[in-house]
C-alpha cells in the first residue's frame, strides 16, 4: 500500500469542493442538497433530468476543484453509481482535480485522476451470462488494480444554451436518484459525441431539453455503436409538470444480412417506430427484425414547490413494436418502470428529507405468441456493460430495487440514513437472489473544506442462486473536498 500512501502524501492538501463545478456531473451524490436548495430559494425549480448540465452560477467563469477519498471494504467489489471509481476489497484510494471553465460560446472541464485498490480476491458467487455484469462481478481486474486518466471531459461550443461538442463525461437520463433504466453513472463513462442543448431553454413558461448522443463503445464486446435522442419538457405551471422521452439503440458490431454503416448506426434512432412500417422499405431477402437492442423509456415529474414535494415515475420497454395492433394488445410487454418520491421539509423543518425508489425490470410474466425478453440480455453486446459494468440500473436483468432514506440535511452537517432491498433473477429461480444494505451517510463542513463519512453493510443471501448461501460485507468511505479556485484568483 506504499502507492496510497505517497499519493495521499502527494494530494492532501488538494482536496475540493464539488459544489464549485461550472457543470452539474451526473452523479446523483449532491442531487439531494441541489434540490433542497432550489424549492427553498425559487418557485420555479429547474430540472435535473438530463445531466450533465451547466450550472446557472453567476460567479468566476473558472473553478479548479479537487477531491480526495480513501476506501475499506472487507468483501466483494461495491458501491454503485460510482463512475470509473472501482472498490474493490481492502484500502483503495481515489483523488482527482477538475478544472472547468464555462464562457459565452465555449465550455469545458477536465479531471486528471488517480485510482487504486488492493483488489483483494474474494469468493466468487457463480453467476454468469446477464447476471455477472453486476457491480459484484470483479470482471478480471488485476490486483492491487490501478487507474489514472483523464474523467469527465467536456469540450462545447454553445451559443445560448445551444451546442456540440466531445464528451467522455458520465450521463444520467431520468428523474430516479437511484437508478434509471437507460443511462446512470453506474460504470465508466464513454467517449461520445453531443449535440442539443447543455442546459435547459426556456421559451416562455416551458423548458426544453434535447441532446443527441453518439458514440463507438471501445470498452464492450464488439466495439458496438451506442446512438440516442433523449428529450424533455418542463411545464412551469401549478404543480411544474415535466415529460421526457429517451430512445437509445445499441447497434452494429456483428454480421447481418444487411449492409450496415457507420452513418446507419448515428441515424438509427431517426427511424419510423414500428416493424410493419419499416419492412416496407426493406429489400425482400432482408430479415423483418434486425439484431439490434432498442430501449425506449418515458419520463413523468410532478413537481410541487410550495409544499417541497416531488413525484416522478419511469416506464420503459424494451422490445421492437410490430404494429399499433400489437402495442393496444400487450402495452406492458417487455416494460420496465421506476416509481419514486422525494420530500423537502418535513414536519415544518426544512432541513428534514425523505423518499423512496421502486425500480421493477423483472421479466414480465405473461405473453402472448412470442417471449417476453429480458432488460440488458444481449450476450453480443456485453449485456448492455461497459468496462465491465452496466451504464444503465445497476441491479440488472430479472431484477428489482427498493431504496428508501430518512435524514436531516443543513448547510452545516448532513446525516442521512437509508435501507435497499435489491433482488436478482426473480424468475430466473427459486429462490431469487437477495441484497440488503443499510447506508449511513454524514457530512460535515468546516470552513471552506467539506467532509463526508459513508458507511455501507451488505447482506447478500442466496448467493449466486445457492439456497441458503450467505455473503456479508462492509465498506467505509472517507472523503474531503474543497474549492481551490480562490487561490489563484486575482487580491
Amino acid at each position: 500500500m506504499s502507492n496510497i500512501s505517497q499519493s495521499a502524501n502527494l494530494l492532501i492538501l488538494l482536496i475540493g469542493n464539488i459544489f464549485g463545478q461550472q457543470f452539474i456531473p451526473a452523479d446523483p451524490f449532491n442531487v439531494l442538497e441541489i434540490e433542497q436548495k432550489q424549492f427553498s430559494d425559487s418557485t420555479s425549480i429547474s430540472s435535473l433530468m438530463l445531466r450533465p448540465i451547466i450550472s446557472n452560477r453567476n460567479t468566476s467563469n473558472w473553478r479548479i476543484l479537487a477531491r480526495t477519498e480513501f476506501y475499506y471494504n472487507n468483501n466483494t467489489p461495491n458501491l454503485e453509481n460510482m463512475g470509473n471509481r472501482y472498490i474493490g476489497k481492502g484500502l483503495g484510494m481515489f483523488t482527482g482535480i477538475n478544472l472547468s471553465y464555462s464562457g459565452k460560446f465555449f465550455s469545458f472541464s477536465i479531471e486528471p485522476f488517480y485510482l487504486t485498490s488492493q483488489n483483494n480476491e474474494v469468493m466468487t458467487v457463480g453467476r454468469d451470462a446477464m447476471f455477472g455484469r453486476l457491480n459484484d462481478a470483479g470482471y478480471n481486474r488485476d490486483s492491487p488494480y490501478s487507474s489514472t486518466g483523464l474523467r469527465e471531459t467536456q469540450l462545447y461550443l454553445h451559443y445560448k444554451d445551444i451546442g456540440i461538442g466531445y464528451s467522455n463525461a458520465n450521463m444520467w437520463w431520468g428523474p430516479g436518484l437511484h437508478s434509471a433504466l437507460t443511462m446512470t453513472n453506474n460504470t465508466t463513462g464513454f467517449p461520445h459525441l453531443m449535440i442539443g442543448t447543455l442546459n435547459e431553454k426556456r421559451i416562455r413558461n416551458i423548458g426544453v431539453n434535447v441532446r443527441y448522443v453518439f458514440s463507438t463503445l471501445d470498452k464492450t464486446i464488439g466495439d458496438p455503436y451506442f446512438t440516442a435522442l433523449v428529450w424533455t419538457l418542463r411545464f412551469y405551471t401549478d404543480p411544474l409538470i415535466t415529460i421526457g422521452l429517451s430512445r437509445n439503440y445499441l447497434s452494429g458490431g456483428l454480421p447481418t444480412d444487411r449492409p450496415f454503416t457507420k452513418m446507419d448506426a448515428a441515424l438509427i434512432v431517426f427511424e419510423q417506430l414500428l416493424i410493419d412500417t419499416k419492412i416496407k422499405e426493406y429489400p425482400p431477402d432482408w430479415d423483418p427484425h434486425d439484431p439490434w437492442d432498442e430501449l425506449m423509456s418515458g419520463f413523468l415529474m410532478l413537481d410541487f414547490p410550495l409544499s417541497k414535494l416531488r413525484l416522478y415515475a419511469e416506464f420503459g420497454t424494451n422490445d421492437h413494436r410490430q404494429n399499433f395492433s400489437d402495442l393496444r394488445a400487450q402495452p406492458d410487454h417487455a416494460s420496465a418502470y421506476i416509481l419514486g418520491m422525494r420530500k423537502y421539509g418535513l414536519f415544518q423543518n426544512d432541513n428534514f428529507v425523505a423518499g423512496f425508489e421502486y425500480t421493477n425490470l423483472i421479466l414480465g410474466k405473461f405473453w402472448k405468441y412470442r417471449a417476453t425478453p429480458n432488460w440488458y440480455d444481449k450476450d453480443y453486446y456485453d449485456y448492455s456493460s461497459y468496462d465491465g459494468r452496466r451504464w444503465a440500473a445497476q441491479s440488472g436483468s430479472d431484477s428489482d430495487d427498493l431504496y428508501i432514506y430518512f435524514g436531516y440535511q443543513s448547510d452545516k452537517w448532513t446525516f442521512i440514513p437509508a435501507l435497499n432491498y435489491e433482488r436478482h433473477g426473480v424468475l430466473y429461480t427459486r429462490p431469487a437472489e437477495v441484497k440488503m444494505e443499510v447506508r449511513l451517510d454524514f457530512r460535515y463542513t468546516y470552513k471552506a473544506y467539506r467532509f463526508n463519512v459513508f458507511f455501507e453493510r451488505e447482506w447478500l443471501e442466496h448467493a449466486g442462486f445457492v439456497p441458503d448461501k450467505w455473503r456479508i460485507g462492509n465498506v467505509i468511505w472517507f472523503g474531503v473536498e474543497r474549492d481551490l479556485t480562490t487561490l489563484f484568483a486575482k487580491k
